[in-house]
């Protein structure tokens, strides 16, 4: 008795072929596609979640600064001066 082999799927022709191909390719691209979104998802839902390291070193969350007023630099460069310093209430 002979062992069982997997059945070999043949095409009929070649515009078969090129069906069969696409479509394989197509439901290729809707599985990653399903998969990024199910594993991607941000979670962190709103800007005080995150968390920064100070000059120090330590551990920071933005919680502590929430509407305080927050003073940004620009330290100058190519496109700035050291001039302008915008505030922005947290």
């Amino acid at each position: 008795m002979e062992p069982l082999s997997a059945y070999p799927v043949k095409c009929s022709g070649p515009k078969a072929k090129v069906f069969a191909v696409l479509l394989s390719m197509l439901l290729c691209t809707v599985t990653l596609f399903l998969l990024q979104l199910k594993f991607l998802k941000p979670k962190i839902n709103s800007f005080y979640a995150f968390e920064v390291k100070d000059a120090k070193g330590r551990t920071v969350s933005l919680e502590k600064f929430k509407g305080k007023i927050l003073r940004r630099r620009n330290q100058g460069g190519i496109f700035g001066s050291i001039w302008s310093t915008p505030t922005v209430k947290l």
